[in-house]
Parts: structure tokens; sequence; C-alpha cells
């Protein structure tokens, strides 16, 4: 009796997360609001993801290329759960285009590489082992960052050593229900389409086809200034590769699943579980010898991104550059990913109810969000002793109040409007009636309607998006969470 109700005990001491914990504040310049408290706001439970990289160390670029992937960051609605190796060298050393028909099966030279790497590596054990804290040199596990990923409070740590079994065992149950059993391995093969190097090959072949024309003209007709043909090409050519500068970014994407269930946790604490009260050799070698561990695979996505900034941007470096694209390239890619599997979609804590009936959650267009999405609002049930969630209510994003909070978006858009004065300023100096004057103040207005058409998709000077809420009005409260529903 007295370990059921230790069992239970620990249940209801896990922190539900504080869903009516909220506070009335008054922004500056807008309505009261009913919102989440700062401290709460990332008091969630997020799935776990390693990010890996798949090298073609001989294409253009791809050391540039791994420096950068080596740069970025884990999404934040997502824990870091990378491992020591991130990388590894494509097999299809020559990038080899694959047919779409053996994209995703085991004919996909990336599908044969991702297989090898994994085995090569132990990657599902060394998850496993990354989620107890494992001690390489000891083997001891701990719990300490399911406890810490899982928002458990620390009550459970005061039950008596002898109930520790049970506690162990029904905390960890309702871990691999919402924690270990989402952690997800996404392997990202990248390249890059420069129409830069392209327009740089094509500027030297139409300089060097005009100067033959205009040497030849000149040869025939005794006329020179045919020959400034050749030499005036400089600046066409420049126009050219203005027109056509910059480069695309492509990505495949490959989502895996660490596989987690009641009989492998079981198995774990019976043949693997030594910490430093109760060490075990055998165990450890044992653990270090197991194939009990796997991972299954989800599925593939193929996106881009391309660099279409400012000029300020375009001078920036080339890493920075890559930086930029590269990241908004994996977002999309993510996005892509939640919308086709179900398991992988994130759940976001709603930070605010407005006065107006609105209301405010920190996703935006990196997260997919569009004025066609549609978002379910998940209130957290505890009634089966491990977490579940129930739909309360539906939201809705409001036009124009979606935020940009893509990599470098505020950046960007500080960027475009100093262009945009940049152009306005010389449009003045050289006087709007003339020839430069005017095409100055088309450039001015042409990167004016960038940015405005920027701002209608998503305004990066916002903090939140906003939604109306089209269901379930008189459930729906700052800490429940927000998920997308899949678009048919």
């Amino acid at each position: 009796m007295k370990r059921v109700f230790v069992a239970v005990s620990l249940m209801l001491s896990v922190s539900a997360f504080a869903q009516t914990a909220d506070t009335t504040a008054v922004k500056e310049d807008g309505p009261k609001v009913k919102q989440l408290e700062n401290e709460k706001i990332d008091e969630y439970r997020r799935s776990s993801l390693y990010s890996v990289l798949v090298k073609h160390s001989n294409a253009n670029y791809g050391e540039t290329i791994d420096s950068v992937f080596m740069m970025m960051e884990t999404p934040d609605k997502f824990n870091d759960h990378d491992l020591a190796v991130k990388s590894f060298e494509s097999s299809n050393a020559k990038s080899k285009k694959v047919k779409e028909s053996v994209r995703g099966t085991e004919k996909d030279p990336n599908i044969k590489d991702i297989g090898a790497f994994m085995d090569a590596n132990d990657v599902a054990r060394e998850m496993v082992a990354k989620w107890f804290d494992r001690d390489p040199q000891t083997g001891y596990f701990d719990v300490d960052l399911i406890t810490e990923r899982g928002y458990y409070d620390a009550s459970w740590k005061s039950i008596e050593e002898a109930d520790a079994n049970v506690r162990g065992r029904a905390m960890l149950a309702d871990a691999g229900f919402d924690l270990i059993g989402k952690t997800f391995m996404i392997v990202n093969d990248i390249t890059f389409i420069d129409h830069g190097e392209n327009s740089a090959k094509a500027s030297a072949g139409i300089k060097a086809g005009l100067s033959i024309l205009g040497a030849i003209g000149s040869a025939v007709t005794g006329d020179n200034s045919f020959q400034e043909l050749g030499d005036s090409s400089g600046e066409l050519i420049g126009t050219i590769a203005n027109e056509i500068a910059g480069y695309k970014v492509n990505i495949i994407s490959y989502l895996y699943r660490l596989d987690w269930n009641e009989e492998m946790l079981d198995r774990f604490l019976t043949e693997y579980w030594i910490d430093e009260s109760n060490p075990d050799p055998a165990k450890k070698a044992a653990f270090e010898a197991s194939d009990l561990f796997t991972m299954s695979y989800v599925g593939y996505t193929m996106t881009s991104a391309q660099n279409v900034s400012s000029k300020s941007f375009s001078k920036k470096p080339l890493q920075e550059q890559f930086l930029k694209v590269c990241t908004r390239a994996l977002d999309k890619a993510i996005v892509e990913l939640q919308r086709e599997y179900d398991e992988f979609k994130i759940k976001v804590p709603i930070y605010a109810v407005n006065d107006d009936g609105t209301v405010s959650v920190k996703i935006g267009l990196k997260e997919g969000v569009t004025e066609g999405s549609s978002y379910e609002v998940l209130m957290k049930d505890m009634s089966s002793g491990v977490v579940q969630y129930k739909r309360v209510g539906m939201l809705k994003p409001v036009a124009g109040k979606i935020w940009d909070n893509r990599f470098g978006a505020l950046e960007e858009a500080e960027m475009l409007e100093a262009d945009r004065k940049e152009a306005e300023a010389e449009a003045a100096g050289s006087g709007a009636g003339t020839e430069q004057g005017s095409e100055a103040l088309a450039q001015a207005t042409a990167d004016e309607a960038a940015e405005t058409a920027g701002l209608e998709e998503g305004n990066p000077y916002l903090d939140s998006s906003t939604f109306e809420i089209v269901s379930g009005a008189g459930n729906i409260m700052p800490g429940l969470l927000v998920r997308e529903v899949k678009i048919k």
C-alpha cells in the first residue's frame, strides 16, 4: 500500500505546468492582457532533436557549409539532444542526382549512409545514454535531465530510498510517454546553386565574345569604334551579373525517431541501470554491448531557400550569408516535416489572452504560421497517471499580425529600410528629373515595395503572433498549449 501511495504521490507532484499561473499587465500601446509569467514562458515539454549534416567536402563551398552548420543552434522549440558527432561524409561524392522514386528508400545513397553512420556511432544507444546522464567512465545513470526537461518538482527526492524503484518507474513511465519517445534525429543534405558563380562564368564568356566581335568589326571596317564594344562591356556584364547574383540553398532532410516503450524501459532498469549507490561492472559492460535500442525512419522532405536580401546584406561575408540562408532552409524543412508527420509537431504555450478576445503566442513565420494556418488548443490531462493532452479550443492567425521571427529577419528589415533611404537620397541628389535620378527613385520604390510585401507576410517588429479564437473561448487561458492542425 505504501508503494502505491508513493507512486500516486509522485504523479500528483509532477509539475502540471502553470496553466492558470498568469498575471494581468498593461502593454504600453495596447489593452490589458492576461499573460503568462515571464519565468513560465519556456516551461513546457519539448521534443528533443539531434541535428546531423551529410557532408560533400569536395563540392563547391563544402567546407563552408560544414562550418556554418556547426554554428547553427538547435531550434528554440526543441531540446538540444546533439551527440558528439555532428556530420559524416557522403558516399555520393559527385552529388549525383537521385531519382525521386528512389528518394527515401533503401536505394537512396543517403539512406544507406545514414544507416552506416548510426551503426558506427551507436546513435540510438548514445541517445538513451544522454537521456540518463550516463558517465562513460563509471557507467552510472541518473534522472537529472529527465527531471529538468519534464518539469518535475523536487519532492520525489525526499521520498525514502527504499521506494526508489517505484518512484523511478512511475516517473520514467511518464517520461517515456511524453519525453524520451519524442526524441528525433534530423539528417540534412545541403547543396548550393551559386548563381553568382554562374554569372561570373557567363560574364567572362560575354566579355570574350564582345571583345572578339569588336576586334573583327574594327579590322573589317577600319572603324575603331567597334573596339569600344569590347572595352565597354564591363558595365553591361556587371549589370547582367547583378541581376542573377546570389544563390539558392537546396536541402533534403531525413527524419528518424528514437524507439522507446514500456518493455524497453523495464529491460533498461533491470539489465543496465547502475548508479553510485549500486555499481555493477557486468551491467556496465552489458549496456555498452547492447543492441536493444533502435531508431525508426519517419520520412523526408525537400525544400529550398533563396538569398534574396538587401544590397547591404550582399556585402556581408559569405559565411554570414550562408548561415542565414541555411538556417532558414532548415526551419522550412522542419515545418514541412511537422505538417506531414503529426508525431513531430511542436506544442507551444499561449503567452497572453487579450481584452479584445485575441490570443498571443510566441511563434511566427519560422514555425510556418500563415493566414491559412489552424491551431488546436490543448490542456494537460493527468487522469491516466501520465501526461496526455485534450483539445479545448481552436485558433486562427490574424492577418497582418503574424510575427516574422525567422533568422536575421529584423536585421534584414532594418537593412532594407537603410537601402531605401539611401536610394531616396541618391534620387534627390541626382534630381528626380534626370535619368540617373529616375533610376535611383525607381530602385527606392522597388525596395519599399519589397519591404511592404515582407511586412504583409510577417512583421519582424512584433514579439508574438496574434490569433483569433475560433472555438472554446471560455476554456482558453495563458499556459495552455497550441499545436498546428494538419493541413489537408
